[in-house]
């Protein structure tokens, strides 16, 4: 059987991480240009809050 573009690209996307990690990162990509229009300086103290939160979240599916 035959797998689709969309889910090899969803299983190859990050690997082994569990979906809603994936989901979350995509949602970021999508959210953060529309917040970019809206207000530059949320934008920016968003993207720390997320960077710290895909960090710790990496840190939870990948433990060192």
């Amino acid at each position: 059987m035959e797998i689709s573009w969309g889910r090899a690209l969803w299983r190859n996307f990050l690997g082994q991480s569990p979906d809603w990690y994936k989901l979350a990162l995509i949602i970021f990509l999508i959210v953060n240009p529309l917040i970019f229009l809206i207000s530059p300086f949320v934008a920016g103290w968003l993207l720390v809050a997320e960077f710290i939160f895909t960090l710790a979240m990496a840190l939870k599916c990948y433990p060192l």
